[in-house]
């Protein structure tokens, strides 16, 4: 059986948008972020969307450890001892992470705010404690009222807007979680604006055949 041949090439789009600009993006520059996506449907994956996603990846290490040590705990073992006992409860958990962080997305939507500034651990301190007061026979108008105030508790109680940072990728120390501060990280440019101010979509362009 002959080896298998790679493909001629793969079609993909390209978003760019600047580092460290406060003006819209007209012509890419030498320093600009460049996104390459596989994701040719521009309409159902819009570049700009794509793009503050790029900014927001690192996020997903928080929810690691909203899951692991916030919800589940840090001392918590799973106490399944079958391999579908143990899927239950992992299922179990996403589930409940999945309905605080919507609980989360509809409370900060009230006031049109960024989801980041609502806090996971009051959500969650909250979602226990309208466990024990609140019996799952209560009629629908008081589930509502509940919702409603615990609610108005969350917004009360609001992280500050996060700050454009950048820091450079560095390899952590042994028996450290942080690597050395050296001189030179102190004066790392930091981003003047967001990802979602400028994108430029590099359209593919026609090639002979």
């Amino acid at each position: 059986m002959p080896p298998p041949t790679r493909p001629a090439g793969i079609r993909s789009r390209s978003a760019s948008w600047p580092t460290n600009s406060k003006t819209p993006l007209t012509e890419p520059a030498a320093e600009d972020y460049r996104l390459v996506i596989s994701l040719l449907d521009a309409r159902r994956y819009p570049a700009r969307q794509l793009a503050t996603l790029y900014r927001e990846r690192w996020e997903i290490e928080s929810v690691f450890a909203e899951i692991k040590t916030q919800q589940r705990g840090a001392r918590v073992a799973l106490s399944s001892k079958t391999p579908d006992g143990v899927l239950q409860q992992i299922w179990a958990h996403l589930l409940v992470h999945h309905a605080l962080r919507e609980l989360m997305l509809r409370t900060a939507a009230t006031r049109q705010l960024d989801p980041d500034r609502i806090s996971f651990t009051e959500t969650l301190r909250s979602a226990r404690r309208s466990v024990t007061v609140t019996p799952g026979s209560s009629p629908p108008d008081l589930l509502v009222k509940a919702l409603r105030l615990l609610q108005e508790d969350l917004l009360e109680r609001l992280l500050p807007a996060r700050r454009p940072r950048s820091q450079p990728r560095v390899v952590k120390r042994k028996m450290s979680n942080y690597r050395l501060k050296r001189p030179e990280r102190h004066a790392w440019p930091q981003p003047t604006h967001t990802g979602t101010q400028a994108i430029l979509i590099k359209r593919p362009q026609p090639t002979d055949q």
